[in-house]
């Protein structure tokens, strides 16, 4: 894996965890996030 490659690799992934993030904030419910976050954690980050 080249430098540009991890670069990238590592933009994604943040962009992802914004994501996430946002989901998690915007959530209306308990539950919604509970959900959120198991499948967050299933990512292969």
């Amino acid at each position: 894996m080249n430098v540009m490659d991890r670069i990238r690799r590592r933009r994604l992934i943040n962009r992802q965890h914004r994501a996430i993030d946002r989901a998690m904030q915007s959530a209306p419910t308990q539950a919604m996030r509970d959900e959120i976050a198991f499948f967050a954690q299933r990512q292969p980050f």
